[in-house]
């Protein structure tokens, strides 16, 4: 495939200039002028895709199920008791779903928590998008009722297959004892994968657990952080290690109560920090464009040189690809070609010599006229080429009739 007349972003860092790109193989092979017939692109921009680096897809099935709650309310009262209904079919529409609002929104991938872990990936498997799928563990007074077996059942079955990634994913260190995220840990060793796990997100978290004891347990594996909202500035620095990975959800992270995390300062102390924007019961958008602006304004609040446009682009991008671990996030010969095409015909992007300001401060998912993953089109010009977009929808709105009817065997 050869992409035509367009501009080019090829890193937060870069500058835009007009290319053609040649992807083989799922792979950028040809960058600058090619004198061949292609995809014209002009008036477009090409750039890196972007990443949804914690999410629980499925739940588009509850978005707006718990708006005006807290965090206890929220989880105790209002999700919990729906999920105990959920079944296979209404996870893997849900899913479904969740992945073309992410695609239509230049989403290349995300890392799920959740259950049904089959129909999670055979929905991304018939998607094409990419995925990081973890089961959610906790142990109920001692007993996961075989949940970590399933989740290592699982991981040797499809880690590696097509474009999908396993790995672990205990819910909480308030839901899991300490010698069950040991347990977690020592497996997730043994077999070489990630663990993903919801950290110091709510106030009421600090008094339950150190989070030391937590990176201790996990110092020997790649470990996935989702929020890291209650981080004093002095313990920062203890996220700071290459094995580290945090996600920051703000959306999330506001709509609950839980507060604003300190990226800026995580981002000056060396943490990895990519972007999020947890289930959609939760935010209720599954759109990074909205997290990376809002990202950027709420570090900005009292001091506005805390957070600049580029950390907010590799924020976005290329640090999302550095949690999947792939070559990617740059538009490079030989990265994968996970890419956004954005359509610049619109008052936002005007003046044009400002396309990267634009991107953060003006730009909006309904810009995106194509999304790429691994050179395949999932997303373009307003449709799905992978899916019959109609029968997900209908499928979807069927499951959720039966699931608010109370019955979800």
């Amino acid at each position: 495939m050869i992409l035509k007349n367009a501009l080019v972003l090829q890193n937060s860092t870069s500058e835009v200039k007009k290319a053609d790109l040649r992807i083989e193989d799922g792979k950028i092979s040809e960058i600058g002028k090619i004198e061949e017939d292609g995809v014209n692109l002009s008036g477009k921009l090409i750039m890196p895709a972007f990443y949804n680096t914690h999410t629980h897809a499925a739940m588009t099935i509850m978005r707006g199920i718990s708006d005006d709650n807290p965090f206890d309310v929220w989880l105790f009262k209002k999700v919990l008791p729906i999920e105990d209904k959920l079944n296979g079919k209404m996870v893997y529409y849900g899913t479904m779903l969740a992945m073309m609002e992410m695609a239509s929104k230049g989403i290349a991938g995300f890392v799920d928590m959740y259950f049904f872990l089959d129909d999670v990936a055979r929905a991304v498997e018939d998607f094409g998008m990419r995925a990081f799928v973890t089961r959610g563990l906790v142990d109920e007074g001692g007993d996961d009722n075989g949940r970590l077996e399933e989740n290592l059942d699982f991981a040797r079955r499809w880690n590696g297959k097509g474009l999908i990634k396993a790995g672990f994913g205990p819910h909480a260190p308030y839901s899991c004892s300490k010698e069950y995220l040991k347990k977690i840990s020592d497996v997730a060793k043994v077999e070489g994968l990630p663990v993903h796990i919801h950290l110091y997100e709510a106030s009421w978290e600090r008094e339950k657990y150190d989070y030391r004891e937590v990176l201790k347990i996990f110092e020997d594996v790649k470990l996935i952080v989702a929020h890291a909202v209650q981080f004093e500035d002095d313990e920062i620095r203890d996220l700071a290690k290459e094995n580290i990975f945090v996600s920051h959800n703000p959306s999330s992270n506001l709509k609950l109560g839980n507060g604003v995390a300190k990226i800026a300062k995580m981002l000056k102390e060396g943490v990895n920090v990519s972007l999020g924007t947890d289930g959609a019961a939760s935010n209720n958008s599954l759109d990074i464009w909205h997290e990376m602006r809002l990202a950027t304004l709420l570090q900005k609040m009292k001091d506005p040189e805390s957070m600049k446009i580029h950390q907010a682009l590799e924020m976005a991008s290329e640090s999302g690809a550095k949690v999947f671990g792939i070559n990617a996030g740059r538009i490079e010969i030989g990265m994968d070609a996970d890419l956004i095409v954005i359509d610049l015909d619109k008052p936002h992007y005007k003046p044009i010599d400002r396309i990267k300001s634009h991107i953060v401060h003006s730009g909006m998912a309904s810009d995106v006229f194509a999304t790429m993953v691994a050179g395949r089109w999932i997303y373009y010009d307003g449709e799905f080429p992978t899916i019959d977009e109609s029968k997900v929808v209908e499928e979807f709105e069927r499951e959720y009739e039966v699931l608010m009817q109370g019955d979800g065997s």
